[in-house]
C-alpha cells in the first residue's frame, strides 16, 4: 500500500498533540517494542548511538519509563508541566515499502515555564510501520539545529 503525505502528517500531528497535552504514556504507546528514541549530540548529529554520548538514547523500555516519570510530581524539571507546542513542517516521505516508511520533517518546539520561553529548532526522521489505519514508530531521531543547548541548557521535554 502506498501512503500519502497527508496520512503521515495526520499521524505526526496526533503524536505532537499527545506530547503537547502531556499524554506521555499515550505517546510512548505509539512506539513498537523494538523502538528507539534518539537525540544525538549537537556537535555530531550523525553520531553512532553505540559509540557516542547522546542527549537521549532510549530503547522501548527507557522511553516507557521516561513517559511515566514525566507524569509524576517527582519529575522536578517538569512539575508543574511546561506549556509545550510542536510546530511541524516540510514533511517528506523519504522511502516506503509495504512494511516500512521513512519520513523526515522539520519542527520548532516552544517550551514556556516560569515566564521564560525556550525554542528548540529541530529536524526529525522517523521510521514508521503500518498499524491498522495508522502507524507505529520504530525509530525517532531528532536533530537539534543548534550548536549548543544554551540558553535552554537541557532537554526536559519530549521533542
Amino acid at each position: 500500500m502506498s501512503y500519502t503525505r497527508e496520512q503521515i502528517e495526520d499521524f505526526l500531528y496526533h503524536e505532537a498533540a499527545l506530547i503537547d497535552e502531556w499524554k506521555t504514556e499515550d505517546w510512548a504507546n505509539l512506539f513498537t517494542e523494538d523502538a528507539e528514541y534518539l537525540i544525538p549530540p549537537t556537535e555530531n548529529p550523525d553520531a553512532n548511538k553505540d559509540t557516542a554520548l547522546f542527549i537521549i538514547n532510549d530503547d522501548y523500555h527507557r522511553l516507557q519509563q521516561r513517559a511515566i516519570r514525566l507524569g509524576k510530581r517527582t519529575a522536578h524539571a517538569e512539575f508543574p508541566h511546561s506549556i509545550v507546542r510542536h510546530m511541524i513542517s516540510n514533511v517528506r516521505i523519504i522511502s516506503q515499502s509495504a512494511n516500512d516508511l521513512v519520513v523526515n520533517y522539520n519542527q520548532v518546539v516552544y517550551r514556556s515555564k516560569r515566564q521564560i520561553t525556550d525554542t528548540y529548532i529541530c529536524s526529525a526522521t522517523q521510521h514508521l510501520v503500518p498499524d491498522g489505519d495508522s502507524f507505529k514508530i520504530r525509530s525517532k531521531r531528532v536533530i537539534l539545529a543548534t550548536d549548543t543547548l544554551r540558553p535552554q541548557g537541557r532537554v526536559s521535554i519530549i521533542l
